[in-house]
């Protein structure tokens, strides 16, 4: 299997890991009044998946489009804009949830060095 295969399967991995740990701890939707096109667990998921590959939000919502398989790990219909991915960033911090959702996915990966590494 080709190095890009590994990563691209590693990346998988990682929104899986990532989205069941989100759907465990969190609500379905942060608000009663938000406008429900994604969960609040899958919008977390991206929010760690952004962590790890250390990007913009603007580079994030580029390269949810380009990895399909990643989408359909969190089960994604459409690709987040940036700027819910900051928001939903931002409510994570607020709710003090963020460092405990990034330690738990680590542990579930079995190492924080398993997370896919984002280096071309």
């Amino acid at each position: 299997m080709s190095d890009r295969a590994n990563q691209e399967r590693d990346f998988v991995r990682f929104a899986h890991a990532a989205y069941e740990v989100a759907q465990q701890m969190l609500p379905r939707y942060s608000h009663p009044k938000s406008p429900h096109r994604f969960t609040f667990p899958q919008l977390a998921a991206c929010v760690l998946l952004n962590l790890d590959l250390r990007v913009s939000y603007r580079d994030m919502e580029e390269w949810l489009q380009a990895h399909e398989p990643v989408r359909a790990a969190l089960e994604l219909r459409q690709v987040p804009d940036h700027s819910t991915l900051d928001r939903a960033h931002q409510r994570l911090i607020r709710m003090g949830v963020l460092e405990t959702l990034q330690r738990t996915v680590a542990q579930r990966l079995g190492t924080p060095e398993q997370a896919p590494d984002a280096t071309p």
